[in-house]
């Protein structure tokens, strides 16, 4: 069989053969410097971003049931007390979310009540947009280039020193904006298998010239990987066989639930074994849009969420990490006081926020909005969700919060 014969990254990229997390042996030398990044310390604080997306109802999650206005307003999806974790005599948790009640007990776990920004948008996109930029002046058609708050943190954090695995994105459909920044990019995958080249589409002949684009030569003749491989397709090649190692080599002994959520922070939990030295995971449950039927909907969902997070936080504990990790969940915005016609609920405003850990010092935290007087319907925010931001950068993450979010904000108790 003949092999086609690439002499110019033109014609490289002419015959399909992206570069995105490669398989095939990369020189050494490139490959020490993809690795060349900093290693993990066994006192690096890790922070995990849960992205509950679709619009979390805060009022089926944390339920007002001390309120009169929580029953008025939701004949069809309200939850009675009496099958509730209480909290107070005005709030508890979800039927579903027993697990979050014995975390909250053990002083785990903070709920941030109230959660928002101005100006608030009910876009699905819009609204994650604010929450990824941490700008809620920021729009995707204003040309101008988007950096995420996660993204911003690791400019800060690895200036000079450029580590490709500094943010990871797990098992999400793209990379969230939230990591994106200039210099440290983020990493996204599926999973570590599927982290690999797979351009060749099982084609031989695109599998022997990648095979020869990777290959050594002694003699200065043949292909060079200097003309072809950039340094981000060496770093993508050596965190693909690091992560895959890390993966392979620390099998979780914890019992996760088999869903999106649970199998994500299953992985994040193995690569945290491991040692990698990722310093912010972001995983994502879906699902949460429930505009009809939401009752059954959201309560699979709070127990997929609860049952993930408990499994992930016993795990943390049993590999000896549990003061190393800080995990927090948000949704971009809550739904509406009011159900609708079809049992469901539409877009809406402010909702609970969790942050969870054994360095937490468990407990509400802001002010729950009130039931009565709304904005259009919506609960008011009582809470900015860069307050949570701003706390976890200055006080577990180590970095200055106003050059990441461009100005101060007031922290949150919520951190031992």
């Amino acid at each position: 069989m003949s092999h086609p014969t690439i002499t110019t990254r033109r014609e490289f990229v002419t015959q399909g053969l992206g570069i995105v997390g490669v398989s095939a042996a990369l020189p050494d030398f490139l490959t020490r410097t993809a690795m060349a990044g900093p290693k993990a310390q066994s006192d690096e604080p890790i922070t995990v971003v849960i992205q509950l997306a679709g619009g979390n109802d805060g009022l089926s999650t944390i339920v007002p049931y001390g309120d009169d206005a929580y029953g008025q307003n939701r004949k069809a999806v309200r939850i009675e007390a009496n099958k509730l974790h209480k909290i107070d005599d005005y709030i508890g948790f979800a039927p579903d979310l027993a697990p979050f009640k014995a975390m909250y007990d053990n002083g785990q776990l903070a709920v941030v009540q109230g959660i928002g920004y101005p100006n608030h948008n009910r876009s699905h996109f819009k609204s994650m947009d604010i929450w990824h930029t941490g700008d809620n002046n920021y729009s995707r058609t204003s040309g101008t280039k988007a950096t995420g708050w996660i993204g911003r943190f690791c400019e800060q954090s690895y200036q000079g020193a450029f580590d490709p695995k500094a943010a990871m994105a797990i098992r999400m459909g793209k990379t969230p904006l939230a990591i994106h920044s200039a210099t440290h990019p983020g990493l996204a995958l599926r999973d570590p298998y599927s982290f690999r080249y797979t351009a060749d589409q099982g084609q031989m002949e695109r599998k022997e010239t990648y095979r020869q684009l990777n290959s050594k030569t002694t003699d200065g003749s043949g292909l060079s990987p200097l003309d072809y491989v950039t340094q981000t397709a060496a770093n993508a090649n050596a965190a693909s066989d690091q992560i895959l190692a890390v993966v392979k080599n620390n099998p979780s002994k914890a019992s996760y639930p088999d869903s999106r959520l649970g199998q994500s922070l299953k992985m994040v939990s193995a690569m945290i074994a491991g040692g990698l030295s990722t310093r912010v995971f972001y995983v994502e449950q879906g699902g949460f849009d429930t505009h009809a039927g939401h009752n059954a909907r959201h309560q699979k969902l709070m127990t997929e969420l609860s049952t993930s997070v408990a499994a992930f936080q016993k795990d943390l504990a049993d590999q000896g990490n549990g003061k190393r990790v800080v995990t927090m969940a948000f949704s971009e915005f809550g739904r509406r006081v009011k159900e609708n016609g079809s049992q469901g609920l539409d877009h809406g405003q402010a909702g609970p926020l969790f942050v969870f850990g054994s360095n937490v010092k468990g407990g509400l935290y802001g002010k729950h909005p009130s039931m009565t007087e709304l904005d259009k319907g919506d609960l008011r925010y009582t809470t900015d969700f860069r307050r949570v931001y701003a706390t976890l950068l200055d006080q577990w993450m180590g970095a200055d919060s106003s050059t990441v979010l461009g100005q101060k904000y007031d922290h949150l108790g919520f951190l031992a």
